[in-house]
């Protein structure tokens, strides 16, 4: 009353690995996608920051103007 695993004919051994292999190729391209959309939002963050960091600058510049020397 064991069940032991079938070994499929080879037309559906081709057909599973066909689809493993289109499967494996869709994920590495979805993680390329990714990585491209992670490498932009980091560049976006960068660059958030950087302007915060000029208008803190340009700010106290301003200030620093104004005072009495």
């Amino acid at each position: 009353m064991t069940k032991q695993p079938r070994i499929p004919d080879p037309e559906t051994s081709k057909r599973l690995l066909a689809n493993l292999r289109k499967t494996h190729l869709e994920m590495q391209e979805f993680n390329e996608e990714l990585a491209e959309i992670n490498a932009r939002l980091a560049q976006y963050i960068s660059q958030q920051k950087l302007q915060r960091v000029r208008h803190s600058l340009n700010i106290l510049t301003v200030e620093s103007e104004k005072l009495p020397s």
